[in-house]
């Protein structure tokens, strides 16, 4: 937070915040629900719009003209994945097992661009797939900001009091609660 107020103050921002931008997930589920109540809090004291950005469309806005799969660790070789192209989705969010993830989008056809933090896990890559430059392959800030604003110019905003985080999954503890307590995994 101390860096939050430098910023903000150094750079003379803080009379031309019109709304604060956050990735919602999928992703670590504690920092999630961290950066996503860090978030709350500026947007409820600033009296400001705030505006929930899935994780996986930041990392899509680095590659604003191709094809792209993001990749997020979802723990066991698996990754939370969804395929872009030109900045729009093609199909939902989902979870999958990295290396089937890929060969799936490879069939896709065209040149396909690889991100996220799961890059050092793939097996095989496909001919048409390509890795991220490593200044591509993470989210970053300023492309929060930059889905965040166009979502706000679309006319999108969340309710800070009931905006959540995009888990997609279930926690491992709560799967684990189920199986030691008798109760049927949810699928």
């Amino acid at each position: 937070m101390p860096l939050v107020e430098e910023v903000i103050e150094s750079s003379g921002a803080f009379n031309k915040i019109d709304a604060v931008a956050v990735s919602i997930g999928p992703g670590s589920f504690t920092g999630l629900r961290i950066g996503l109540a860090t978030a709350k809090a500026l947007a409820y004291a600033w009296r400001t719009k705030i505006i929930g950005v899935p994780t996986l469309a930041v990392l899509a806005e680095n590659f604003p003209f191709a094809k792209v799969l993001p990749l997020v660790d979802a723990q066991k070789n698996r990754a939370y994945c969804q395929l872009f192209q030109n900045g729009e989705a093609l199909t939902e969010a989902q979870v999958k097992p990295i290396d089937a993830a890929v060969v799936e989008a490879a069939q896709t056809g065209g040149e396909i661009f690889l991100c996220g933090d799961v890059l050092g896990k793939i097996k095989t890559l496909p001919d048409n797939v390509k890795l991220a430059p490593p200044h591509l392959k993470l989210p970053r800030a300023a492309c929060v900001a930059l889905r965040g604003e166009f979502l706000l110019d679309a006319g999108h905003a969340d309710n800070v009091m009931n905006l959540e985080p995009l888990y997609i999954r279930r926690a491992e503890a709560e799967e684990l609660w189920e199986r030691r307590h008798g109760l049927p995994a949810e699928k």
